[in-house]
């Protein structure tokens, strides 16, 4: 049962960090006419970030009490991920256009755009654990 659950969070997490990234590719490539996506992905990566704590947290709590070792990687490499998305949003500036169109300060698009790289480096980092995962299972049998 725990392994079904994990495969389904998993699933439905992937999705909602494709409409993330999609709806970001379509609004970076055309402001002009995918300019209602902004707000779309905004509450989407919103509610994929506040999902995505509630999960880590009770599969966290699971993992300490089981298996300490690993919950402390897991840690790590959440705040790996965390202090990486920080340092490349640092350099990011907006266009002022953007920012008076969209009635937003530079604090807030820095903001958006942590969480932006959080997706994509958590996606990419997905991405390269199944593929991985695959390749062993491909060479076991």
């Amino acid at each position: 049962m725990q392994e079904k659950t994990r495969k389904l969070i998993t699933i439905i997490s992937l999705v909602v960090a494709c409409i993330i990234a999609v709806c970001a590719i379509l609004f970076a490539a055309n402001q002009q006419k995918f300019g209602g996506l902004f707000d779309v992905a905004f509450w989407v990566l919103v509610c994929y970030v506040v999902l995505s704590l509630i999960i880590w947290l009770f599969y966290g709590i699971i993992s300490v009490t089981k298996k300490p070792k690993k919950a402390g990687i897991f840690a790590g490499i959440v705040v790996i991920v965390i202090v990486a998305s920080i340092l490349l949003a640092l350099g990011d500036t907006m266009p002022k256009e953007f920012l008076l169109r969209y009635e937003t300060s530079e604090s807030a698009a820095k903001i958006i755009a942590i969480g932006c790289y959080v997706t994509y480096i958590s996606v990419l980092g997905a991405l390269v654990l199944m593929i991985y995962s695959a390749i062993v299972k491909a060479f076991k049998k």
